[in-house]
């Protein structure tokens, strides 16, 4: 009985570690980000202690931007619009 309540223990504490080591390291960032207004940014801080994994990789997710055209790797070739020699009409 005692080596199973100090696994539960050791489970315990180290989950929590990890929720306020992540949780902390969110809410700095959020603190910091100029892009939200005053009363979003509390929601987000608010929400980020309440669930804090979802809510901070939604918000992760939806912060950053697209990736501009300099940054895409292999670009394709734009294929013409009709395959008979490059002309849209056939007769």
């Amino acid at each position: 009985m005692n080596r199973i309540v100090i696994i539960r223990f050791v489970i315990i504490s180290l989950f929590l570690t990890f929720y306020l080591i992540f949780t902390i390291r969110q809410y700095r960032i959020i603190k910091k980000n100029i892009l939200y207004t005053r009363h979003i940014k509390m929601l987000h801080l608010v929400l980020i202690w309440l669930i804090p994994f979802a809510w901070a990789l939604l918000l992760g997710a939806l912060s950053k931007s697209a990736p501009g055209s300099y940054e895409v790797e292999q670009k394709a070739e734009p294929e013409p619009f009709s395959h008979n020699g490059g002309t849209i009409w056939t007769d």
